[in-house]
């Protein structure tokens, strides 16, 4: 009819996607962190900025023959200090257990399409 408005149906907004949540590794062995002994480090997600930082370097390594994937140690090392928010001393004091339990647990933030547009 003439002169009624039409009134659309607003659809509601699509829920923004679930942000990843920290990664928090209880450690076997505490270690010194800005002053303190800490038994655990709480790790952020990383963004383009902190792996830029890393130059060429990726933080792991694809054997595209076998598809292993491991972490690479120093680009690795110097990553979870920059997420975690500790001095590199920090992730050279870990355990050899603990350090590959936060390399593993940070692997996944770490796509292998990535590195292999490098390559």
């Amino acid at each position: 009819m003439a002169g009624e408005a039409t009134v659309l149906k607003q659809e509601p907004a699509a829920a923004a996607p679930a942000k990843p949540k920290d990664v928090v590794i209880e450690l076997d062995r505490p270690v010194m962190a800005n002053g303190d002994m800490v038994k655990k480090l709480t790790f952020r997600e990383p963004t383009g900025g902190d792996i830029m930082s890393l130059g060429d370097a990726y933080p792991i390594i694809i054997n595209w023959e076998t598809g292993r994937v491991t972490p690479n140690p120093a680009p690795m090392g110097m990553m979870m200090g920059i997420l975690a928010g500790v001095p590199p001393s920090t992730i050279r004091a870990l355990s050899a257990n603990d350090w590959a339990t936060c390399a593993h647990a940070l692997m996944g933030f770490f796509p292998p399409g990535a590195q292999a547009m490098q390559s």
